[in-house]
């Protein structure tokens, strides 16, 4: 693939948002399974899921890389050549770094991507990995431009950056928190994000306590290269890999395909400050923490969230679900239980087939007559993308 146009890699937590991936214009999609995967609370997928996601992507040429990161303990290894066995029949990659799981897919030779956990941060750890047969590395997130172009001048493997998303305080994401307080391995998979919360400090010799408020000291901003995009492109790596398992469908298609539409802009000379003011502002309507430009561009200082949640401007309100669609007229009934939508509102389907489908309500009928208001019940409606019955519905409201 050329440089000057990456592969972008987008996350699928479950069939609904690989869906919304391939609508956001991928190359590829990464996913993980219930087992060995660091995203455990994600829907994620089963092994006999594997030949519907191979097909899924062949029909889209899109490639599809397994997701087993965890650290691996004695008594699973079994489990994890049984997985890797099976699993290479129907994936174009593994994307690890425990050495167990490298052996693992050399034995039953699969390609391996060397994931963000093994914190490659300098050349001749990208060598040490090359040397291994790794395929493809993933830079740490501690890299900054300089160190990642390093790597691609001199190291015969493809290099591969995070582009999009949510930042850990262990920045390359092995941290001991959650498990530390709460018995859960974000190294398994488990971990439950408390370094997000609002925290106090106290004096042990006073017991003064200052809660820091205005500062979530341990919750970093997302990641976000749209605004020096063309820099980071210019380093020559090979993949830029979207963070979002745990993520709806919503957020996958609408950060993909903004990452899509710049880099066909850079490969033509015209991603300028016009087009990428507009990507960052079409960003910040999914979720986020407020954005940062991460280590690429020298150490982040003060880059910490100042919310305990998302601060995206689009609200999703649930309205109901999908009982009917007709092909022809392109036509959805949808059953209204619960927020109510008007003329000129947008609603999102959202569905495991469907993915992440936006329309602007132009015109509905409810009792087979014109309305500008909808009730609870049954309503019809022009879609023109195909949905399919038991689709959940959202009206999209602007914070």
């Amino acid at each position: 693939m050329s440089r000057n146009t990456p592969e972008i890699l987008a996350p699928a937590g479950d069939f609904a948002s690989l869906t919304a991936a391939i609508q956001g214009g991928c190359n590829a999609v990464y996913f993980g399974l219930r087992q060995f995967n660091m995203r455990a609370a994600a829907t994620n997928f089963e092994l006999h899921d594997l030949p519907t996601i191979r097909s899924t992507c062949t029909a889209h040429n899109v490639r599809n890389y397994l997701t087993l990161n965890t650290i691996v303990f004695d008594h699973e290894i079994d489990e994890l050549h049984r997985t890797i066995a099976e699993a290479r029949h129907w994936v174009d990659a593994v994307i690890c770094w425990d050495p167990a799981v490298i052996q693992a897919c050399t034995i039953h030779t699969i390609p391996v991507h060397i994931s963000t956990q093994a914190s490659v941060s300098n050349t001749h750890a990208a060598q040490f990995y090359a040397g291994l047969g790794a395929q493809r590395i993933m830079a740490a997130r501690e890299c900054s431009l300089d160190a990642i172009r390093n790597m691609t001048e001199s190291v015969l493997a493809e290099i591969e950056v995070f582009a999009h998303g949510a930042m850990c305080v262990g920045v390359s994401g092995r941290c001991f928190l959650s498990e530390f307080t709460f018995g859960k391995s974000a190294n398994r998979g488990e971990c439950l994000q408390n370094c997000r919360r609002r925290y106090v400090i106290r004096d042990d010799e006073e017991g003064v306590e200052l809660e820091l408020g205005n500062q979530y000291l341990l919750s970093a901003k997302d990641l976000c290269t749209i605004p020096f995009l063309e820099q980071l492109l210019d380093t020559g790596i090979h993949s830029l890999k979207i963070e979002g398992r745990g993520k709806g469908p919503h957020y996958v298609r609408t950060v993909t395909a903004c990452y899509r539409e710049a880099v066909e802009a850079y490969s033509k000379g015209q991603l300028d400050k016009t087009l990428k003011k507009e990507l960052v502002r079409r960003l910040r309507t999914v979720y986020n923490r407020d954005f940062s430009s991460g280590f690429y561009l020298g150490q982040p200082m003060n880059e910490f969230t100042d919310t305990a949640g998302s601060k995206a401007t689009l609200r999703k309100q649930f309205v109901g679900k999908v009982t009917n669609y007709y092909k022809k007229p392109r036509i959805a009934e949808v059953h209204v239980q619960d927020t109510t939508f008007a003329k000129g509102d947008t609603l999102l389907f959202e569905g495991p087939t469907t993915g992440a489908v936006e329309v602007a309500v132009a015109s509905f009928r409810q009792n087979d007559t014109p309305a500008t208001q909808a009730e609870r019940g049954s309503v019809t409606l022009h879609v023109p993308e195909t949905l399919r019955r038991n689709d959940k519905v959202y009206r999209l409201t602007v914070l």
